[in-house]
């Protein structure tokens, strides 16, 4: 019997929030593995650990960000985007020459900015 990947989030994060002990957690998630396995909805488990995580980040107040640049940020550019993380965030950050330049930002998977080149042209042709 499947369960669709809410249900199967919104579980495993009730339970891995109640638990305080590192070696338990690593039970929780190997038996929680098993019954994904179990059920045979292996080809959910991405859209299960994506929902789990914004759960959990909502839950404890963390954030996920994403910090997209057309090179690697350096100086002032570095010092600017870094003025808003927490110590608590998870930052990653990545080279994406698409933005042509510029910075596109992301938390908890929703945009939030977009100051990438490519975007700004297109705005301005329409596209």
């Amino acid at each position: 019997m499947g369960y669709s990947p809410k249900d199967y989030a919104q579980s495993f994060c009730d339970v891995i929030l109640e638990i305080k002990n590192e070696g338990k957690i690593n039970q929780c998630i190997k038996n929680f593995l098993n019954l994904v396995r179990k059920n045979r909805d292996q080809k959910k488990l991405k859209e299960i650990i994506d929902l789990a995580e914004n759960t959990i980040n909502q839950k404890t107040g963390r954030r996920k960000i994403v910090i997209e640049s057309a090179r690697e940020l350096k100086g002032k550019n570095e010092k600017a985007t870094n003025s808003f993380l927490k110590k608590t965030d998870k930052v990653e950050k990545k080279i994406n020459s698409d933005l042509i330049a510029g910075v596109r930002i992301t938390i908890n998977n929703e945009l939030l900015i977009d100051g990438s080149f490519s975007n700004k042209i297109k705005k301005v042709f329409d596209i």
